[in-house]
């Protein structure tokens, strides 16, 4: 029994450090943010406007194992914006996914270092990508204050068809670490 249960972990150890998923940290340039990302990231930046204006909103990811990883962050000027731009940043994600019309309901994340706000939330959402392709979308939230502003966050991992195993999206989970 004890080598069964030995192998099972040995297995799984090894699941997490496939050479499909090269894990590495990343430290967020414009950001205080640490990441654990299973490939080299690139970057970009887009303008939005999820209500409080124009803002520039900063990614970084990658495509390894079938699933896009990505982490996008944006520095608001004002604090009480944060719910407003999160609940916002939920509603172009369910619109992009192809969801329903009522945003399936997310359970509070609370990273250390974060706010604590209802909008701060993991979920995890079946959808449809542009092409009608089915994904699966398992996605955190999450808020920190910055000088005199906040910074809003979004952890991703967007995979075709199923989820990604457990242990890689753990092990990506577990790597986001404000500074």
């Amino acid at each position: 029994m004890c080598r069964l249960l030995r192998a099972l972990i040995a297995l799984a150890l090894l699941a997490a450090c496939s050479p499909v998923l090269n894990w590495r940290t990343v430290a967020i340039a414009d950001a205080p943010l640490t990441v654990m990302l299973p490939c080299k990231p690139d970057q970009a930046v887009r303008d939005v406007d999820w209500g409080a204006g124009r803002m520039p909103l900063s990614m970084v990811g990658c495509e390894a194992g079938g699933a896009t990883w990505a982490v996008s962050h944006v520095l608001l000027g004002q604090p009480q914006d944060a719910p407003m731009v999160l609940e916002r940043w939920q509603q172009a994600l369910q619109k992009q996914l192809q969801l329903a019309t009522t945003i399936p309901a997310g359970v509070p994340f609370l990273i250390k270092g974060g706010l604590e706000l209802p909008q701060a939330m993991q979920v995890e959402w079946e959808g449809r990508d542009a092409k009608g392709g089915a994904v699966v979308a398992d996605v955190r939230w999450f808020a920190r204050l910055e000088g005199n502003g906040v910074r809003v966050y979004q952890a991703l991992v967007l995979s075709l068809g199923q989820p990604v195993a457990p242990t890689a999206r753990d092990t990506f989970v577990q790597g986001l670490h404000l500074r």
